[in-house]
């Protein structure tokens, strides 16, 4: 016996749209919206790149989340956003609190100071740059309790990105659960 089937659809190619807003409403009901890239001059990321600046860091992309968790019925945990480009080069942005502990001096079981990079620096400016590293830590959230409003900053060690985005994935319930962003109307 044959069966003849309907021929499947080919899927839909990516859409290639300029980097900018994204938008969507998770499955948990809150609304969220991402600018890819954010600009630097972002009131939420100026303290952030003038951090990076003073200790000299390598350059980074920046995004901000507008979380609005107001009528969410879970918590919003921004664990990732990642950005494909029309190539389908992968660019992942995670909490900006990863680069800013990665940037930072540590205190070694030496009892000396080191960058990021291995630079040794005096206890001074060791200390200082901690404590600036600490309170920009502290005041960059990556979640949202249901019920919240916020802003929340992710960052990609890649400072390169593209002029168009096929697709934008967001995890905004931890790892592991990816829910597509569609261009803002």
């Amino acid at each position: 016996m044959t069966s003849t089937s309907a021929p499947r659809p080919e899927p839909a190619s990516p859409t290639r749209v300029p980097v900018g807003q994204y938008t969507l409403t998770t499955e948990s009901g809150a609304d969220i919206n991402v600018t890819v890239p954010a600009p630097a001059t972002d009131p939420a990321i100026e303290a952030i790149e003038a951090y990076r600046a003073k200790i000299g860091a390598p350059p980074v992309s920046y995004l901000v989340a507008d979380v609005d968790n107001q009528r969410g019925t879970a918590p919003i945990d921004m664990y990732m956003v990642n950005v494909f480009d029309e190539q389908g080069r992968e660019l992942s942005f995670s909490r900006v609190t990863d680069v800013i502990h990665s940037w930072g001096p540590t205190y070694s079981y030496d009892f000396k100071w080191t960058m990021g990079d291995g630079t040794p620096v005096d206890e001074a400016v060791g200390a200082g740059l901690s404590q600036e590293a600490t309170g920009l830590y502290n005041a960059n959230v990556d979640d949202a309790e249901a019920g919240e409003r916020t802003r929340i900053v992710l960052a990609s060690t890649n400072a390169d990105m593209p002029a168009k985005v096929a697709r934008v994935t967001v995890q905004p319930s931890g790892m592991g659960v990816e829910e597509e962003a569609r261009p803002a109307s």
